[in-house]
């Protein structure tokens, strides 16, 4: 009779099979955290929008230039220039301070292509999301300009109210 022997090969190869697909999903999965992390950080450092006062833009102008930001501030009302330029093209200056007892320390805010707001008067408060460039100028973006007239939200005395109803909630 034939002597027959038994070998296990395929054991070996399944053994190193095994080794292979774990090392390979490890490699999948530390370059899918990498991909995610660095997404993420991309993210977060390319669409953050910085929120600065008027002295804060001052005391920081030269690392702020190009960037993408808003400035918030109150109206000074005699700087309040609108000029149609043609059709198409119309130009908004005016400068905002963080306090009205140092109007010396003021941004200058240019928005081209903007209707006049209504509410851009004097002591109005404004948010105006855009740019400043090298010469101090502050470009706001195409509808980057936001403003909350503090005229319009007076306090209501509570004996005015109808029905006699309390303003406070009680």
């Amino acid at each position: 009779m034939a002597d027959v022997s038994w070998t296990n090969e395929t054991d070996s190869g399944l053994t190193e099979s095994r080794g292979n697909n774990r090392l390979k999903f490890i490699a999948g999965g530390v370059v899918m955290i990498a991909a995610i992390a660095f997404l993420v950080f991309n993210a977060m450092s390319g669409n953050t929008q910085l929120y600065k006062t008027v002295e804060e833009f001052h005391n920081e102008q030269a690392s702020l230039v190009g960037r993408d930001l808003r400035v918030a501030g109150w109206v000074l009302g005699d700087s309040i220039q609108f000029e149609q330029i043609d059709a198409m093209t119309s130009r908004l200056e005016f400068d905002i301070v963080d306090d009205y007892e140092n109007p010396d320390l003021r941004l200058h805010i240019v928005a081209m292509n903007e209707p006049m707001p209504d509410l851009l008067q004097d002591k109005a408060q404004a948010l105006v999301e855009g740019s400043a460039g090298a010469d101090g100028v502050f470009m706001a973006n195409s509808g980057g300009l936001m403003l909350k007239c503090p005229t319009r939200y007076e306090e209501m005395d509570p004996s005015g109210h109808p029905d006699g109803v309390p303003v406070d909630g009680s």
